[in-house]
C-alpha cells in the first residue's frame, strides 16, 4: 500500500503541484542572477526546478538527512549549488532527527500521536515503519547567512514538515532582505504546537503579503507564496 501511495503522490507532484508552481514563478517573477535557499530539500526535486527557471540562479540546498545529500547532488550537477547537511531552526543547536523509511515524513516537529491526519495516514502507510535516529545540526538562518556574507535572498523555499515557524524565527535580521517566499502551510493537526496563523502573522509583521496559494490535490497541506513589499 505505502508504494502505490508514494507512486500516486510522486504523480501529483510532478505532473500537476510542482508544474503549477513553475508556471507561476516563470510568468511573475523574474531573476537574472538570483541567490535561492531551498531548505528542506529531500531529493532536490525544487532545487531542479530553481536552477531550470533562473539559469544563473546561485541555490543553497538544505538537507539534514544525509543520505538525501547524496541524491540531491547526483540530481544537481550543478557549480552553482551549495549543499548543506544542515538544518535551519530558532536557534543554534545540535539534536537528533527520526529519519523514517518514508523520507518525506522525517521531522524535528513533535507529532501529535492522537492526531485524525496521522491515524490516517497509519491507514494507508501501515502503523510501523522503520526509522533510525540521525545526528544534525540546527542552525539558524541569521547566522548562516552572516557566517557566508550573505546580506540578501532573492528567493526562498521552505518545506520541514511543521517546523517552518521556529525556522522564521532565527530569520528576524535577514527576514527584511528577501524578496520572495515559498513556504509549505499544513491544513492538518499532525504536529504539536503547529499554528499557520503563527506563520501569517510574523510574516505579515515583517511585510510580507500572499500573492498565491497552491493546494496540493487530495492532501492536507499547500504552498504559499509570499513578496516582500519593500521590493514593490
Amino acid at each position: 500500500m505505502k508504494y502505490v501511495f508514494l507512486l500516486f503522490y510522486n504523480f501529483l507532484e510532478d505532473v500537476f503541484h510542482l508544474r503549477r508552481i513553475k508556471k507561476f514563478l516563470k510568468t511573475n517573477i523574474f531573476f537574472k542572477k538570483p541567490i535561492i535557499f531551498d531548505i528542506g530539500a529531500h531529493k532536490g526535486k525544487v532545487t531542479k526546478l530553481f536552477f531550470d527557471l533562473y539559469k544563473n540562479a546561485k541555490v543553497y540546498s538544505f538537507e539534514p538527512n544525509k543520505l538525501l545529500v547524496k541524491i540531491i547532488k547526483q540530481n544537481n550537477l550543478k557549480k552553482n549549488l551549495v549543499l548543506c547537511n544542515l538544518a535551519l531552526g530558532e536557534k543554534e543547536k545540535e539534536t537528533t532527527i527520526d529519519i523514517s523509511d518514508l523520507d518525506l515524513t522525517s521531522t524535528l516537529s513533535k507529532i501529535d500521536q492522537n492526531s485524525f491526519y496521522l491515524q490516517i495516514k497509519r491507514l494507508i502507510l501501515g502503523k510501523k515503519t522503520n526509522s533510525y535516529k540521525q545526528k544534525v545540526k540546527v542552525t539558524t538562518l541569521d547566522h548562516f547567512c552572516k557566517k557566508k556574507k550573505i546580506t540578501k535572498i532573492d528567493l526562498i523555499k521552505i518545506d520541514i514538515e511543521g517546523y517552518e515557524y521556529m525556522l522564521l524565527l532565527g530569520s528576524k535580521k535577514i527576514i527584511k532582505n528577501i524578496h520572495y517566499i515559498i513556504i509549505e502551510v499544513q491544513k492538518n493537526n499532525m504536529y504539536k504546537n503547529y499554528s499557520h496563523e503563527k506563520i501569517e502573522r510574523f510574516l505579515k509583521k515583517n511585510n510580507f503579503y500572499l500573492l498565491k496559494k497552491f493546494d496540493f490535490p487530495f492532501m492536507f497541506f499547500q504552498d504559499r507564496v509570499y513578496k516582500n513589499e519593500k521590493f514593490n
